[in-house]
């Protein structure tokens, strides 16, 4: 009587234990495709920053390959982290309060933060800070 019992708990047991050793599938993204690591893409960031006495610009700073997940920028006030990338475009999200200038160079302290942007290869956007003693402008393009 023991045995009969004993052996449906055994047979679970057992089931469970080989259950989880299956080889793992690969990540879906929706697709049949498994999630793309680096792409070829080029991705340059041109940093100035201004202030009362003058400008300092940086030499652009250039990242290929990328991929999602990747800090691009990163100065402890803005962020800018790539979300996603094919070889046609790049996703990035923004993290502070960085504006594209007026046509005339003004700088609006009223806009919407960009939060997000797409650029296409060729593409570029130009972003400054919301700040009237000093800041940050930066030139961003997708190649």
């Amino acid at each position: 009587m023991k045995i009969k019992t004993l052996f449906p708990v055994v047979v679970l047991v057992v089931a469970f234990a080989f259950a989880g050793c299956e080889k793992p599938e690969a990540r879906q993204t929706g697709t049949d495709e498994t999630e793309p690591g680096p792409v070829n893409m080029t991705l340059s960031i041109q940093e100035s920053r201004w202030f009362e006495t003058g400008v300092n610009d940086n030499e652009p700073v250039i990242y290929n390959p990328i991929e999602a997940g990747d800090v691009v920028f990163d100065d402890g006030y803005y962020e800018i982290v790539v979300e996603s990338v094919t070889e046609e475009m790049i996703v990035l999200d923004v993290d502070g309060a960085l504006v594209e200038p007026n046509s005339d160079g003004t700088i609006s302290l009223r806009a919407d933060p960009i939060e997000h942007i797409e650029l296409a290869a060729g593409e570029s956007i130009e972003l400054v800070s919301q700040t009237m003693d000093a800041g940050i402008r930066l030139i961003i393009a997708a190649s």
